[in-house]
């Protein structure tokens, strides 16, 4: 938890330990899942694309934690605790699930404690002017640390020992220190703007196209590229770096669609081309373009919300539903193996959501602060 902490700590975040603690074990568990599903498939012998399955119960848990918290709950050290032991216990259990079935149902009540800790997570972002920013940088610089060190263990260790690992990480989390500013209670009072509905399909659409090819990006890296686990831990490490540079800059305003190109490119590019070199720069360009593009779509949300908060728990629900599609999708197009195929799919998705933020920045620039 250490090195982690020393890496979250050198981008100097406002929020208290525990809440970035918390993020962070959210940020490793995910960072692990693209790594965790090939060494399934092998370990279980199953189809790759049927292993798509355990994200997507983690996932639609998720979703379900985050919206229901976002509007019912305010952030307390009890609840954040609750969500870290919850994590804690179901990945624990995961590593020792008997069978596929099992591990499928410790996945989903994983996915309550880690969808409520991100919501904390992003909620009591909003009460400091880099906060978004600063929260976002959570993920990327989890994924440069741990996925190296993931690698190394699926190949030694197995997938069983990652999910032990990931259930002592959250453990430790324990025993950081939370605090919360007063965040008010959402309930059903939102802003009526149209175009944040907009917004929030367009974080949808982006999550099915992303999530889709990059929970199989390892096996992609393998059959496509040739590239070892390790070597694709780097990769991914690689990808989180350049993604932790973004959340320190800010998107000039407009430009959210442009980023999300970027991320449109690679997703196209990394299972079409069949370099290893090329594979490394679109990796590097999707984690850079991601970061860049994301937090300036919640400010956008922002800006057209009664409070900041407002709609932090429906972004993260919508950006988890699609995360639950994703796979399913991305399972479909793969098959037995069609990785080009899955690529193509997945960039056509992301520019679905390049369409509808486009349209939201132009008219909005156009109709003023009240669209």
């Amino acid at each position: 938890m250490t090195i982690p902490a020393r890496a979250i700590a050198a981008v100097r975040p406002q929020a208290s330990p525990g809440v970035l603690g918390g993020a962070a074990v959210v940020a490793a568990v995910f960072a692990a899942t693209t790594f965790l599903l090939p060494s399934v498939a092998s370990e279980l012998n199953l189809p790759i694309g049927v292993t798509g399955l355990l994200s997507t119960a983690q996932v639609a848990s998720f979703a379900l934690a985050a919206f229901l918290a976002g509007r019912l709950l305010r952030p307390r050290r009890r609840l954040h605790y609750g969500g870290l032991l919850l994590a804690a216990v179901a990945s624990l259990a995961s590593g020792l699930a008997p069978n596929f079935g099992v591990l499928l149902a410790t996945l989903f009540v994983s996915g309550l404690g880690l969808g409520t800790l991100t919501w904390i997570a992003w909620a009591d972002a909003t009460r400091f002017t880099r906060g978004l920013g600063d929260v976002a940088a959570i993920a990327p610089v989890t994924a440069a640390v741990v996925s190296p060190i993931i690698g190394w263990v699926i190949q030694h260790g197995g997938y069983r020992t990652v999910y032990l690992a990931l259930g002592g990480l959250a453990l430790l989390a324990l025993f950081l220190p939370v605090d919360f500013g007063d965040l008010p209670r959402i309930g059903r009072k939102v802003s009526g703007s149209r175009s944040n509905l907009a917004l929030l399909a367009g974080l949808a659409i982006l999550s099915v196209g992303g999530s889709g090819v990059f929970i199989f990006t390892a096996a992609t890296a393998a059959s496509v590229q040739g590239l070892s686990p390790a070597a694709m831990s780097w990769a991914v490490s690689i990808n989180a770096v350049f993604g932790v540079v973004a959340t320190r800059l800010t998107a000039r305003r407009g430009t959210a669609w442009l980023w999300l190109i970027g991320c449109a490119i690679p997703t196209l590019t990394i299972g079409v081309i069949a370099s290893q070199m090329a594979f490394f720069v679109a990796m590097v360009i999707w984690g850079f373009a991601f970061w860049m593009a994301v937090p300036a779509i919640f400010r956008m949300l922002a800006e057209r919300s009664i409070t900041p908060s407002e709609r932090v728990g429906d972004a993260q629900a919508v950006m988890a539903i699609g995360r639950v599609l994703g796979p399913v999708v991305g399972g479909l197009a793969l098959g037995s193996g069609q990785f080009a195929r899955l690529s193509v799919i997945g960039a056509v998705i992301t520019v679905g959501a390049v369409v509808i933020v486009a349209s939201v920045e132009r008219v909005r620039a156009r109709t003023g602060p009240v669209a």
